[in-house]
C-alpha cells in the first residue's frame, strides 16, 4: 500500500459513565493505520494537540462542536535495519454533539495520551496504531438578561 493512500484515522469520542454535567469527561480513541509496520514492543510516540474549530447549531437546543486533532506519530519500522524513525502526520476533525438552550462557549483540556500498537498475540510487527486521550470539555451558556 502506498503511503499516499493511508486511510483517515478512525476517531471515536466516548462520554464517561456518570458524566452528566460540565465539564464532561470524554475518552478520545484514535485508530490509525501506519505507513509501514512497527515493532509491537516499541510504542510509537504521539502527543496529539486538540483545538476547538467551531460550534454550529444543528437543531433546536442542539449544537455540534467540531474539534481538530493533530500531531506526528513517530515510530521505528520493523526490520528497517537503519535504526531510523519514521514520522506520520495526523491532522483531522471530529465532532461532539452538545445540547444547550443557547449558543454555548466550549473549552477543551486534554490529558496525557496513552499509545499502543495493536497486534495478534504471535505478531511482532503491526501497522495498527491506537491512542487514547482523556478530554475535559467545558460547556457554558449565557443566560439572557
Amino acid at each position: 500500500m502506498s503511503c499516499n493512500k493511508i486511510p483517515a484515522a478512525v476517531i471515536t469520542p466516548v462520554l464517561a459513565a456518570g458524566a452528566v454535567a460540565s465539564p464532561y469527561f470524554v475518552a478520545v480513541n484514535i485508530s490509525q493505520r501506519l505507513c509501514t509496520p512497527t515493532c509491537v514492543g516499541s510504542t510509537p510516540v504521539f502527543d496529539p494537540k486538540f483545538s476547538l474549530k467551531s460550534v454550529a447549531q444543528v437543531g433546536a437546543d442542539q449544537y455540534m462542536a467540531t474539534i481538530h486533532v493533530e500531531g506526528i506519530i513517530a515510530y521505528v519500522p520493523c526490520n528497517g535495519g537503519c535504526n531510523c524513525t519514521k514520522q506520520q502526520p495526523l491532522s483531522q476533525d471530529f465532532t461532539i454533539p452538545i445540547q444547550a438552550s443557547s449558543a454555548p462557549t466550549v473549552t477543551i483540556e486534554a490529558g496525557a495520551a496513552t499509545n499502543a500498537v495493536a497486534a495478534a498475540p504471535c505478531q511482532v510487527c503491526s501497522r495498527a496504531f491506537v491512542s487514547e486521550t482523556p478530554l475535559a470539555i467545558t460547556v457554558a451558556t449565557s443566560t439572557p438578561a
